[in-house]
C-alpha cells in the first residue's frame, strides 16, 4: 500500500534549499514526491513539519556506548559553563557517594565515566591506592573523556593481570589502547541480560530521538584471544531496529573471520588496532612540533609495519577505516592511502598538515569528523588551549576548505566518548573556531546524510525516488536556523524504512523478542 505524506516541508538535500511539497512511499522505498494522494492511498498530515533523511553517525562505539548507559555513572558535568567537580577533592566525593549509592564492596564492579583530566586542577586521573579507599574495596573503571587513557583500582589491575604495565594504576596512550579488550572483556562478564537490555533499549531510543537511523558502529579488540564483546555486538546489530554497519576493529584475520559472514560489506579497521596515535587529551596524538610542556608523542607503528598491514586489507578489498589526530599521525597514514587502490576513511582528521590537506583534497577518501567535542572544549574544558601550542591548534581540520574540494566529510559523535547527539556536532560545524572554516546548516546536514550514504553505498541519506524511506521531523528548518536553535533539539517524529519507530522497552520480553528477531545483514 502507498502512503503519502503532506503538509510538510520535504528537504531533499539533492540541492540547497530543495524543499517538496509532498512524499510517496512503498513497500519501506520512496516512490514519489510533489505528488497528489488517490483515493487508494493513506494519507499522513505533517501539520507544517520539516522532514529530512534520517541522519547516520559514520563512527560510534555501540557497545561500550550500551554497556556504559546501564552500567556507567557519570564523574564530571558543565555546571554554569565550568566542569564539576573541579579537582579530585571533589571527585574523591563523587566516587565516594557513588560507592555508598551502589552498595560497592569487595568485588563488585564500578564504571565510572565522563572523567575530565584536562579540567581536574591536578591534571591527572586518580591513582590505584585513592581509589582502593574511596570506593570501599571495589573493582573500579575510570575512564577519561579523552577516550585513550583510565585509572582502575588494585583489585581491578590484579584481575586483568596489568600491574606490571601500570603500578600507579593509571593507563594513557598504548598502555591503556593496547590492552582495551581486556576491560571490556572484564564488563561483558559482569553485564547481566537486563542490564544488557536496558542499553540496548537506551541506545535505540536516544538514536531515534536525535533522527538517526544508521550508525557506523566500530567495534572489537585485538588484544585478547576471543573477543566475546566484539561477537555480541554484531549478534545483536543484526537484530536492532536502526541499521547498523559494522566496521571490525580487527588485522587478526580469525577474529574477522567470526563476524564477515553477518556483514553486507567488506569493512574493517576504526579505533583500537587501527589507531595511528591517541589523544590530545592524554597527550598521545602525535605531532612532529612537541606539546606545550615539551611531551613528545610517537605514532603506534612504525612506517613499513604499517604499509605491509594496509596494503593487504586494501588488495582483499576492504574498505579501511583508521584512527589519526596529530600531524604526524596523519602524514603517515595519508601517504600509505595514497598509493592504495580503493576509497578509505581518515577517522578524526583533526589537526593534519598541509601537506595531508592537499593530499586528501587529491585523492578525496571519507573524512570522519567529529566538532563537537572542539565547541565543548573551547567552552567547557580547555583542553586544546592547555595542551597545545597556538600553531598546533590554528591547525584544525579545515572543514569548508576540504568540503569545497569534494572531499565527502561525515558527521559522526565517537559515542561514548560524546552523547550521540547530531546537532551537538552541527552546532560544532557551524561554530567552528577557525571561523572561515565553519560550515552552512545544508553543509552540516550533508554531512550526517548524503556523505554518509555515500560512503557506505546505499541509496539513503537523501529524500530522491528510489531511496530509502527513513526520515524525520522536526519544528525548524535546519537548513536556515541560527546554530543555537540546535541546542537540545529533538526530533518529533521518525519513521525507519517506511514504519514509525516504536520506543523499545527494556524489560526481559522485549529482550526475548530481540533475540527472536530473523537477522539482517550488517
Amino acid at each position: 500500500m502507498r502512503t503519502v505524506f503532506t503538509n510538510g516541508h520535504f528537504h531533499t538535500l539533492e540541492h540547497e534549499g530543495d524543499i517538496r511539497a509532498s512524499l510517496t512511499i512503498e513497500d519501506a522505498v520512496i516512490v514519489a514526491l510533489d505528488e497528489a494522494p488517490s483515493a487508494k492511498d493513506a494519507v499522513v498530515d505533517l501539520n507544517g513539519a520539516h522532514i529530512y533523511p534520517a541522519l547516520i553517525d559514520a563512527h560510534l562505539h555501540m557497545m561500550e556506548t550500551i554497556a556504559l548507559a546501564s552500567m556507567g555513572e557519570a564523574l564530571c558535568d558543565f555546571v554554569d559553563g565550568t566542569v564539576e567537580p573541579h579537582d579530585l577533592h571533589g571527585v574523591e566525593a563523587k566516587i565516594r557517594a557513588v560507592a555508598e549509592q551502589n552498595h560497592a564492596k569487595e568485588g563488585s564492579l564500578l564504571i565510572l565515566t565522563n572523567y575530565v583530566s584536562a579540567a581536574i586542577e591536578e591534571g591527572r586521573l586518580p591513582n590505584r591506592r585513592e581509589l582502593d579507599s574511596w570506593a570501599s574495596g571495589a573493582d573500579v573503571w575510570v575512564l577519561n573523556i579523552d577516550g585513550h587513557s583510565g585509572s582502575c583500582s588494585s583489585s581491578l589491575l590484579e584481575k586483568l593481570d596489568l600491574e606490571g604495565l601500570a603500578p600507579d594504576g593509571i593507563f594513557t596512550g598504548p598502555a591503556h589502547d593496547a590492552n582495551l579488550g581486556k576491560f571490556t572483556a572484564c564488563l561483558a562478564s559482569r553485564i547481566t541480560p537486563q542490564a544488557l537490555m536496558r542499553g540496548i533499549a537506551h541506545f535505540c531510543n536516544e538514536c531515534a530521538s536525535f533522527g538517526i537511523g544508521t550508525v557506523c558502529a566500530l567495534e572489537g579488540n585485538d588484544d585478547i584471544e576471543r573477543d566475546r564483546m566484539g561477537e555480541l555486538a554484531a549478534f545483536i546489530a543484526q537484530r536492532l531496529p536502526i541499521d547498523v554497519r559494522l566496521f571490525p576493529q580487527y588485522m587478526d584475520e580469525t577474529k574477522l573471520d567470526r563476524v564477515r559472514s553477518k556483514m553486507a560489506a567488506s569493512r574493517v579497521g576504526g579505533c583500537m588496532k587501527w589507531e595511528m596515535d591517541g589523544s590530545v587529551g592524554s597527550r598521545t596524538a602525535s605531532f612532529f612540533e612537541p606539546y606545550k610542556d615539551g611531551t613528545r608523542a610517537e605514532p603506534y607503528f612504525r612506517a613499513g609495519e604499517l604499509e605491509q598491514i594496509l596494503q593487504r586489507f586494501a588488495h582483499e578489498g576492504y574498505q579501511m577505516s583508521a584512527h589519526a589526530i596529530g600531524d604526524r599521525a596523519i602524514d603517515q597514514l595519508v601517504d600509505i592511502l595514497a598509493a592504495l587502490p580503493g576509497r578509505h576513511r581518515i577517522d578524526h582528521f583533526e589537526f593534519p598538515s598541509a601537506h595531508a590537506v592537499e593530499s586528501v583534497c587529491a585523492m578525496k577518501p571519507f573524512v570522519t569528523v567529529q566538532p563537537g567535542f572542539t565547541w565543548i572544549d573551547e567552552r567547557f574544558l580547555h583542553g586544546y588551549e592547555r595542551f597545545l601550542t597556538d600553531q598546533q591548534i590554528a591547525n584544525q581540520v579545515p572543514l569548508s576548505t576540504l568540503m569545497h574540494a569534494g572531499v565527502p566529510l561525515c558527521g559522526s559523535s565517537d559515542s561514548p566518548v560524546q552523547s550521540v547527539d547530531p546537532f551537538l556536532q552541527m552546532r560544532g560545524m557551524r561554530e567552528f573556531p577557525l571561523a572561515d572554516q565553519s560550515l552552512s546548516g545544508y553543509e552540516a546536514l550533508r554531512t550526517y546524510t548524503v556523505n554518509g550514504a555515500e560512503m557506505l553505498e546505499e541509496k539513503k541519506g537523501q529524500l530522491r525516488e528510489g531511496y530509502e524511506a527513513s526520515f524525520f521531523s522536526c519544528d525548524i528548518d535546519l537548513e536556515t536556523c541560527a546554530p543555537s536553535a540546535l541546542g537540545g533539539l529533538r526530533v518529533t517524529d521518525m519513521w525507519l524504512h517506511g514504519k514509525p519507530y516504536r520506543r523499545l522497552s527494556s524489560n526481559m520480553r522485549a529482550l526475548m523478542r530481540l533475540l527472536v528477531t530473523p537477522p539482517h545483514k550488517i
